[in-house]
């Protein structure tokens, strides 16, 4: 039987002389990417492995199998699965959202039409991918549930989820026709299905977290998409709470030339201000979440917080606008975030060993989008009839938001590490 030792590189313990029962490569492989490690100098280092555990002859290794995608390998390097489940959630998702602004600027009265096909079709492919994936694990693993690929038994529960919600869904636009506005977003089988679709998409992220950290960007894009993608999902599901109504074409009504209206213009700018102040909150909120997440969890390479931020407000954008310049004003916006966020985890490390870089994080990069958009607001749509009050506070609040999202993840990845 071909013998290992250690050198005290890879595994951290000394150097141990090989004898008859020393332990195979495939035992130490696993071990090692498990994060055990040999004897420890520190006497209660409890990340120690006891070496009669980990040298035992009676242990077995685990049966060899395909890299796609049941075994966690030692590099960063996504598998086929990452990819072509991202690529599923990009088909589904265009196909969801296509849809969604059909039904909110034309008359939608057909389930069989090419949106609703482009998002079906989408969750086959997906559900086939995993299929194909489970049935080339399944001799070697013994079960159905340990030929599951490592973070990926959601993505088997997310994709029956779709198709069984796309059943009700049809079923209920046959008893009670189809949605036109905002009652879209609460339809009974939309939230199912949705559902449904933010655990499959979601897939490729477990899985490339419980890999090492992937050494090119190219490398981080299938969790960096899907990730966008799931919140995506969530803004679908409020995406009345999506644009500020800042520019300059949305101001409401002058009270000055209705005098007669005075009461119901100034109630109506009330509601309007309270409205979109809330909306810049949710969207601070959401973005800070995402690349917050991202940047506790994993090292990031540059430009992957600009990917994040256009991910996470791509989609959304182009279902809700009304013309290309309002899809260029979010994306120019985004791209300025995520440009200020990826120079901060680059030169600041950003994360839970230093603090204080990752709260600049969260502050910095919503702050920075409604910096952008305000900004960029001014050649496209010239301006915003937000006075400098405003502006100005709404940029503050959302930096705010992203920084107190920041001392929250903060205080609940110190919390697990503690324990």
């Amino acid at each position: 039987m071909e013998t290992v030792k250690f050198d005290g590189i890879e595994t951290g313990a000394g150097e141990h002389p090989a004898t008859q029962q020393s332990a195979p490569i495939a035992i130490v492989g696993n071990a090692s990417r498990k994060g055990f490690r040999g004897p420890s100098k520190h006497k209660h280092d409890n990340r120690a492995m006891k070496s009669i555990d980990l040298l035992s002859p009676t242990g077995q290794a685990r049966p060899s199998l395909p890299f796609l995608d049941l075994e966690v390998g030692d590099s960063g390097t996504p598998t086929w699965l990452d990819w072509l489940v991202t690529c599923a959630g990009l088909w589904i998702i265009t196909g969801l959202f296509v849809d969604a602004h059909q039904h909110l600027f034309l008359s939608v009265e057909s389930f069989f039409n090419p949106w609703h096909v482009t998002m079906y079709t989408g969750a086959i492919f997906a559900a086939a991918v995993l299929g194909v994936t489970i049935a080339r694990n399944y001799r070697s693993a013994g079960s159905f549930w340990k030929a599951i690929p490592q973070g990926y038994a959601g993505s088997v529960f997310g994709v029956v989820g779709l198709l069984v919600g796309g059943g009700l869904d049809f079923i209920w636009h046959a008893v009670f026709g189809f949605e036109h506005q905002l009652d879209l977003l609460l339809s009974p089988p939309h939230l199912f299905l949705l559902t449904g679709l933010f655990f499959l998409v979601t897939g490729p992220v477990r899985s490339a977290l419980v890999r090492p950290a992937a050494r090119t960007l190219v490398e981080q894009l299938p969790m960096l998409i899907s990730l966008g993608l799931a919140f995506e999902i969530i803004q679908f599901c409020t995406q009345y709470g999506f644009y500020p109504e800042a520019l300059l074409r949305d101001r409401p009504l002058a009270q000055s030339g209705l005098p007669s209206e005075q009461f119901v213009l100034s109630v109506f700018l009330f509601y309007k201000q309270s409205l979109e102040i809330s909306i810049v909150i949710w969207q601070s909120l959401l973005l800070s979440a995402a690349v917050l997440y991202l940047c506790l969890r994993t090292q990031l390479r540059f430009g992957a917080l600009i990917v994040v931020s256009l991910a996470v407000k791509l989609w959304i954008c182009g279902e809700i606008a009304n013309d290309l310049k309002e899809v260029l004003l979010v994306v120019l916006a985004a791209v300025a975030a995520g440009a200020i966020g990826d120079f901060i985890v680059a030169k600041l490390a950003a994360g839970a060993r230093r603090p204080n870089a990752f709260r600049l994080l969260g502050f910095a990069v919503p702050s920075a989008y409604f910096a952008g958009y305000f900004a960029f607001a001014v050649p496209l749509f010239g301006g915003t009839w937000w006075d400098a009050s405003f502006i100005f506070g709404s940029i503050v609040e959302a930096g705010l938001v992203g920084l107190c999202m920041s001392q929250l993840l903060l205080a609940g990845s110190q919390t697990t590490t503690t324990a």
